[in-house]
């Protein structure tokens, strides 16, 4: 990650563990995972609090990311296995 992708992520709106769950088609336990393992960037707005808060950009370019994985894949099994 540039810092130019951090600022434009930063530049737009926010959203929660559960929006961003939503987003990703995944459980708020796999985006809090996702989280500490580095793949998202996310924090508390009140450090005693236990909501936390994602750049909504990077969540959506994390999901098309993935989807971008799944059809390769996809696309790779259907000429490896020739299902058609």
């Amino acid at each position: 990650m540039d810092d130019k992708t951090i600022k434009e992520w930063a530049s737009g709106p926010l959203c929660t563990i559960s929006q961003a769950a939503r987003l990703l088609g995944v459980s708020g336990q796999t985006v809090r995972r996702m989280v500490l393992h580095g793949q998202l960037i996310a924090w508390r707005p009140n450090p005693a609090g236990r909501k936390m808060l994602l750049y909504r950009r990077q969540v959506e370019d994390v999901a098309a990311r993935i989807q971008r994985r799944a059809i390769r894949q996809a696309i790779l099994l259907q000429t490896t296995f020739d299902f058609y």
